[in-house]
Parts: C-alpha cells; sequence; structure tokens
C-alpha cells in the first residue's frame, strides 16, 4: 500500500507518501503559488525514491476549509491523477490532520481559522484511548463569541494567530494552544490509512473542497 496526499489548503503546502510502514517522503514549506508547483514536486519525490505513479494505491487530499485558489488547483490535480491512473481518492477535512496532531495530550480539541466578516471556521474533535480520534461537530461558520459560548472547556487550536490574541482578549479564560498548527498531509495520510483498508473512498462525483471565506461558502450550520 502507497498513499500519495495533498495538502493545501493553507499558506503551507505539503505532500507527502506513505506506505504501511513507514513515510517514503515528506515535503511542506510556504511557496508563493506554491499550489500550482504541485505535480512537479511529486514528480521529483516520487523518482527520488524510485517510485512510479502506477506504484500509488490511492490519492489523498486534505479538502479544506482553505483558501480557494489553493483548493481548486490541488482538487484538479487530484481529479486529474484519479483519471489517468484509475486509481480511488480519500479526500478529508484538513482539520482532521491538526487534531491528529495533538490527540496525544489533549481529549477535546477545537479547531478554528479566520474566516473573515468577523467569522470563523471550526469543528470540533474527540479524543478516544489517546488515539482515536472522532469528529463532533463537522466543520461551520460562526461568530468566535458563539463558538466559545457553545464549547468552553475545550482546547482550542489554530494557524491563524491574531484568532487567537483576539480570543484571548475577550475570553481571558479560554485555553488556546500557544503555537500555530498548519493542516499537514503526513497526519492526513496517517488516518487515511484506516480508510484506506475500509475501503471508504471518495467518489469523484462527490469530490469537492470546503472554501474557508463566507462569499464561496454554501453551507449551513448543523
Amino acid at each position: 500500500m502507497v498513499l500519495l496526499g495533498i495538502e493545501a489548503s493553507s499558506e503551507i503546502i505539503s505532500l507527502g507518501a506513505v506506505d504501511n510502514k513507514r513515510v517514503i517522503f515528506k515535503f511542506k514549506k510556504k511557496l508563493r503559488k506554491g499550489a500550482s508547483y504541485i505535480v512537479a514536486y511529486l514528480e521529483r519525490y516520487l523518482k527520488k525514491n524510485l517510485l512510479r505513479w502506477e506504484d500509488v494505491s490511492s490519492l489523498v487530499i486534505g479538502k479544506g476549509p482553505g483558501s480557494f485558489t489553493s483548493l481548486r488547483v490541488s482538487f484538479s490535480v487530484i481529479k486529474g491523477l484519479a483519471v489517468a491512473l484509475n486509481k480511488p481518492v480519500i479526500a478529508l477535512g484538513s482539520f482532521f490532520s491538526i487534531a491528529h496532531k495533538l490527540r496525544s495530550k489533549f481529549h477535546k480539541l477545537a479547531v478554528v481559522c479566520d474566516a473573515r466578516r468577523n467569522l470563523i471556521y471550526a469543528a470540533t474533535f474527540r479524543v478516544r484511548n489517546y488515539t482515536r480520534l472522532i469528529r463532533k461537530r463537522k466543520e461551520n461558520l460562526y461568530s468566535l463569541e458563539e463558538f466559545v459560548q457553545l464549547y468552553p472547556d475545550y482546547l482550542y487550536v489554530t494557524y491563524h494567530s491574531h484568532i487567537r490574541e483576539n480570543a484571548r482578549k475577550i475570553f481571558p479564560q479560554i485555553n488556546f494552544y500557544p503555537l500555530d498548527i498548519y493542516p499537514d498531509v503526513i497526519y492526513l495520510l496517517e488516518i487515511a490509512k484506516d480508510f484506506y483498508r475500509r475501503r471508504l473512498f471518495t467518489t469523484l462525483e462527490s469530490l469537492e473542497p470546503l472554501y474557508i471565506y463566507p462569499k464561496e461558502c454554501q453551507i449551513k450550520n448543523v
């Protein structure tokens, strides 16, 4: 099993591949117009690790929420590769990778990011037995005040430092992780291993990104 992944929902582009036992390669960097170089970087690292496109078992993509341009490019790449290579796709919310990174330390996590217009995009996760990550509330738009009142006892995590700073001013008691944590494809690939074993693939017809800004979102709170 070789899983190849793309995470381009934030300003940090991350690419990677894993098999059953190890990380084959990982690439993570802030790039200006980085999404446009996705295929070139993937080809470089596949060749460096003596892999062919045909060796890939499944493609994995972080579906956001994220910026319009980067997600549009990354989804176009994934769809093109899926058709050309006849490979299945696993699409996972990008917030999963942020929560997955901290799952061994905290059992109640709220991942948030700026959605402009005084709104945030947010999702909540619970951790069972320090390993199993469960999304409790899917990604939706909220005001910061509304969301904190709903989930006052969660650990908050973001990659937008101004959201963390503003939240602490309004809610001094809020527990906010002190560092910016960006979506990372390696954590998505770890989660995707179980999806692959269970054959839980995303159809091309349902393969759609979550755009971060309200004017690009068609979403309702649940």
